[in-house]
């Protein structure tokens, strides 16, 4: 028996599992609705977390891309969504006007500010995640401050991307910069555009 399988027979003696590759399945997506985007990634990700990322004040297409999403999930999927919107910044309207099915769709505002609200939003979308029952739970944290964000440990992020993994749920989140880091399936950065004339 060579060296090497002689440590690993050590290792998994008293720890199992220890040396066992981590293979990721396969996942299920939900269609976007926006061609271009659906394309590139293949959809959002269903058991999973995924980011939408862009500058706080600047009009980038995080929230269409969002709102197009619900659409989706809540009309040809028959889906329920919820939206956790830690700075009260949801619009109805829009969502209505985009084609989102309001019957399907929680909205759960959070009545603190600054991390209060960051806090209230992370123990929402934590009670839904765990009860299960929608399509798609967005954490909409795109206008709450970079600072605040920085603030939430990476064991936070992690712990969302395991509990998902064994759901059907995709938990979409925006924010202002990369948070998640590597525990986001997906991550899209949206950065402003420029008009071209011709």
């Amino acid at each position: 028996m060579s060296s090497l399988a002689v440590i690993r027979a050590q290792v998994e003696r008293r720890i199992p599992g220890a040396l066992t590759i981590y293979a990721r399945s396969i996942l299920e997506v939900f269609s976007t609705g926006i061609a271009v985007v659906d394309r590139q990634t293949g959809g959002i990700p269903k058991g999973a977390l995924t980011q939408l990322c862009a500058p706080a004040g600047i009009t980038s297409g995080r929230t269409t891309l969002l709102l197009s999403l619900l659409a989706q999930v809540t009309n040809k999927k028959e889906e329920f969504c919820a939206v956790v919107d830690a700075s009260d910044c949801f619009d109805p309207e829009s969502d209505l006007a985009m084609g989102v099915c309001l019957s399907r769709l929680l909205w759960a505002r959070c009545s603190g500010h600054g991390m209060k609200a960051v806090e209230q939003a992370f123990t929402v979308a934590d009670i839904l995640i765990q009860n299960g029952g929608f399509g798609v739970i967005a954490l909409d944290l795109g206008n709450v401050e970079e600072k605040l964000i920085r603030k939430i440990p990476l064991t936070s992020w992690f712990r969302f991307a395991r509990v998902m993994e064994k759901s059907p749920t995709a938990l979409v989140i925006l924010l202002t910069h990369s948070a998640a880091q590597s525990c986001a399936a997906l991550t899209l950065n949206f950065d402003t555009a420029t008009a071209e004339w011709s």
